[in-house]
Parts: structure tokens; C-alpha cells; sequence
């Protein structure tokens, strides 16, 4: 029996895997970023269309991710990756598993030591973070969460950088995923901590947990009241209020006295609380329930258009979905039907298209009502 073939196979497999040939062109590939793509579904299996209706990828997938820069498409235990065109840019393997963020993402290799960790592999399919760490998360905004063992196996969390640098120490329990370029810590003793991209720790005196980065501001809590910091620490707004939601279109909703108001991205009251519901401003307006009225106001709170539709949705490129007639079509700011109610559910519009029901079909509509695809049984 000869020995040597299954240890050369080996061999030859983990050096592939540490240049991330695959199979392929060891020649780097040009990342492009992903052009608008619209998810779409035949049965359980999962395709993607361009703006304009043409199938970019069929509908014949288990799952499918987009990435930063490619599409991440998965059958059975093999994945491919394809560009923005629907062009194979990585064949079928079972080595890159999630899809690209930030162009990087983690692979199994061997460190210096020969023993297996994670590194970083990034879109021309090279390993450009040499394998190091124990566990790693992708990245986001330049920043990765990955964990080290102790001698005991007990695993400790910091961040890194694209350079590998740990730039938060990994003597952290839990570390989550970063999120416009900051990264929040937690422990066991439910104390919250924040740090930005050089690791430094800008959580503000007195707060005991800090939200996720919105328009460049976040919500902070002190006990049970919230306000809101700048992603570089400074509070713009001390807690003071018992519900807030995150900015949205360069307002955030808070709720006092039993009221809804908002306040703009200074911190200054722009609508005061006297709104008996309200929701996140889109395209401008904000769908509100102002003294038993249901009405679009704008960033001053002045009313701009009432609803008499049974219900309605938020603006999205100009036009807001309504149920008239227990059928969804939409409306543009004037008021106007532009489409006719005709569907069984309708979405926001996105990207210049729109997700809607057709019975027991679906379809992605144009602004002008145009189906540019739809669902076949």
C-alpha cells in the first residue's frame, strides 16, 4: 500500500487552503461592489434579479447571502460566490463558508505552531491574515471580534483591525459584533462597556448600557431612562426619557408624559410630546396619531397630508403603500393613488422596485406599477 498518496493529498489540500486556490486561477480576482439585488423565491429555494427584473442568479439555491464584495450561494454542503452579474468568481467548495464583509472573512489554517486556527481570507481568495486566533467573527467597519484560550481553554474576546492588530484586548467574555465601527462588551455582571476603532474605551460616566450606532449617534441607558452619545462618546442628550428609538432620517422618536415626540440629530425637541402614536420619519414624513387623527407630519410637526385610507404605511422613494379595501396599492405625497389596490400585502419601495402579494404569488412592482417579476407554482 502506498502511504505517501493520502499525506500528499493532505498536504497539498492545507497549502491550497492557505492561498485559497480552490480549484481555481490563483490570479487575484477584481472586487467590484455589488450592484442593487433583489432576493426573490421559487418554493424553498432562493434566487436574486436586478432592478430591472432580469435573473441575475435562478431560483435553485438552499440559501443565498449578500456579501462585501460577493454573493455568497449555498447548495447541500457546498458553497459558491458570485459577482454582481451572476458570474461564478469561486466554484463550489466546502472551505469559505459565510460570506465576505469588508472583503476579509475567516478561514481555518495552520498557525506557525502547526496547530489549527482562524485567519482572514479576503475576495481574490489569498489568506492575508495568517491563521492566529482560536474563534473569529467577521468583519464590519474595519473591525473584527476575535477570542484567544487560556491554558485552560476558557476563551477571552477582543477586536483587531485589518492589519490583525488587537486593538481591544481580548480579556472579554462577550464581545459583539462591531457596528459602526464601535464594538460593545457585556459580562456576566451585566456591566456594558463600548469601544471605538483604536480601542478605546468611550463609554460615558454614569451609563450602564449604549445601543448600536444610527446616523452617527446612539441611544444610552442610565437604569431605566435613555438619551443619546456621538459614536466618539460625547452625550448629546443625558438620559432623560423612558422610551427612545434609534435615528431615522435625521429624527428619533422619544416618549414622555405618555406622549410621543422627536427631537433632531442636535438634541433639540423638534416635535413636542403630544402625538398619541408615532413612527419612524421616512423620505421626510412620519406617520403620526395626533389628537384621534392618523397623519403624515413633517420635521416640524407640522400636518402635511391626513390618511383615509384603512391604514397606511411610511414614504419610500416617494411613494407609501395604504390598504384600501382590504387590497394594498400606494400613494404619493399629494395623496394621489399611483398604484391601484390590487395586492395582497405590499412592502416599501427599494432600490426602485417593490415586494408584493399577488394571491398565493408574489412580485416585485415598478413605480409605475409595472410587474418586473413575479412567482410561478
Amino acid at each position: 500500500m502506498d502511504l505517501t498518496r493520502p499525506l500528499c493529498k493532505t498536504a497539498c489540500r492545507l497549502l491550497a487552503l492557505a492561498a485559497i486556490g480552490l480549484g481555481g486561477s490563483m490570479a487575484p480576482l477584481a472586487a467590484q461592489p455589488l450592484p442593487p439585488l433583489f432576493f426573490i423565491r421559487q418554493g424553498d429555494l432562493h434566487g436574486l434579479i436586478d432592478p430591472e427584473g432580469r435573473t441575475v442568479l435562478p431560483a435553485e439555491f438552499d440559501r443565498i447571502e449578500l456579501g462585501a464584495p460577493w454573493v455568497m450561494a449555498r447548495k447541500g454542503a457546498r458553497v459558491a460566490f458570485f459577482d454582481g452579474q451572476g458570474r461564478m468568481v469561486i466554484e463550489p467548495q466546502e472551505a469559505l463558508t459565510r460570506p465576505f464583509t469588508d472583503g476579509l472573512q475567516p478561514l481555518r489554517g495552520q498557525d506557525a505552531q502547526g496547530r489549527n486556527r482562524w485567519g482572514y481570507a479576503d475576495a481574490r481568495r489569498q489568506m492575508v491574515l495568517a491563521p492566529a486566533w482560536d474563534d473569529a467573527g467577521p468583519f464590519a467597519d474595519g473591525l473584527a471580534v476575535v477570542g484567544l484560550a487560556d491554558a485552560w481553554g476558557t476563551l477571552r474576546y477582543g477586536a483587531i483591525d485589518r492589519d490583525g492588530k488587537l486593538v481591544v484586548p481580548a480579556e472579554h467574555g462577550k464581545l459583539l459584533t462591531p457596528v459602526g465601527g464601535l464594538v460593545r462588551a457585556e459580562s456576566r455582571e451585566r456591566t456594558h462597556r463600548v469601544f471605538d476603532t483604536r480601542g478605546r474605551d468611550i463609554t460615558p460616566a454614569g451609563v450602564d448600557f449604549v445601543g448600536v450606532p444610527s446616523e452617527g449617534l446612539v441611544r444610552i441607558w442610565t437604569a431605566r431612562l435613555q438619551g443619546f452619545m456621538t459614536v466618539s462618546g460625547e452625550v448629546v442628550v443625558p438620559p432623560r426619557w423612558e422610551q427612545a428609538s434609534e435615528f431615522k432620517d435625521g429624527m428619533a422618536r422619544f416618549w414622555a408624559d405618555g406622549k410621543f415626540g422627536f427631537i433632531d440629530r442636535s438634541g433639540r425637541v423638534a416635535v413636542p410630546p403630544r402625538l398619541d402614536a408615532a413612527e419612524d420619519f421616512s423620505d421626510g414624513l412620519a406617520l403620526v396619531r395626533d389628537g384621534g387623527q392618523q397623519v403624515f407630519i413633517d420635521r416640524s410637526g407640522r400636518h402635511v397630508l391626513p390618511v383615509t385610507a384603512e391604514r397606511a404605511w411610511g414614504f419610500s422613494q416617494g411613494l407609501a403603500a395604504v390598504r384600501i379595501g382590504g387590497r394594498h396599492g400606494y400613494i404619493d405625497k399629494s395623496g394621489r393613488v399611483v398604484i391601484e389596490p390590487r395586492f395582497t400585502f405590499a412592502r416599501p419601495f427599494a432600490g426602485g422596485l417593490a415586494y408584493v402579494g399577488l394571491g398565493r404569488d408574489s412580485a416585485y412592482i415598478r413605480p409605475d406599477g409595472r410587474i418586473v417579476w413575479q412567482s410561478t407554482r
